[in-house]
């Protein structure tokens, strides 16, 4: 009777890959927080989010549904894979604030930090040569009607990152953040 390969789980891999992010301070307390990851559409983001103690979510990073797989024979190929990474924030804040504290403190060495873990993770290779991320900034992110669907019910500093990954079923080695 022939072995057949598990299928991958998209999820399942991220999941590992992120569980080596480092903790990361977003307050002038200087506390650190384990980044918290997820996935589904933006109507079950707000469930987890409506579900949890807020300084027990962020930093986010969330993957968005729908995605698309490519399932090949030991490998998973998904071509603009989206991921969300937050932080929760005030409306009060202006931009020059908001661009020096949650995003240059927080949201743009988190994107570094996944950029890292993506490059390094053996079971990980980004999609093409140059190793490309695109991602759009949304300062000051919120839906004023949270009873709308796909609104999320925080307000959020955050950048969305596309990129195109491949995974494959193998171990995964630790992941040494220096």
């Amino acid at each position: 009777m022939p072995v057949t390969k598990k299928t991958i789980i998209i999820e399942d891999r991220l999941e590992e890959i992120f569980s080596y992010l480092p903790t990361m301070s977003f307050d002038v307390s200087g506390e650190k927080f384990p980044v918290t990851f997820g996935y589904g559409d933006e109507l079950s983001l707000n469930g987890y989010l409506a579900n949890r103690e807020e300084n027990s979510v962020y930093p986010l990073v969330w993957m968005l549904y729908p995605l698309e797989e490519n399932h090949k024979k030991t490998r998973l190929i998904v071509d603009g894979l989206e991921l969300i990474a937050a932080v929760n924030t005030n409306s009060s804040m202006e931009n020059k604030e908001r661009i020096s504290l949650t995003f240059g403190k927080v949201l743009m060495p988190l994107l570094d930090n996944i950029r890292f873990a993506l490059k390094s993770a053996n079971i990980a290779t980004l999609g093409d040569k140059d190793e490309n991320f695109k991602v759009v900034k949304y300062p000051n992110y919120s839906k004023t009607d949270a009873r709308e669907e796909n609104a999320t019910i925080a307000i959020w500093d955050a950048i969305k990152i596309t990129v195109d990954l491949e995974v494959i079923s193998t171990c995964l080695n630790p992941i040494k953040f220096s």
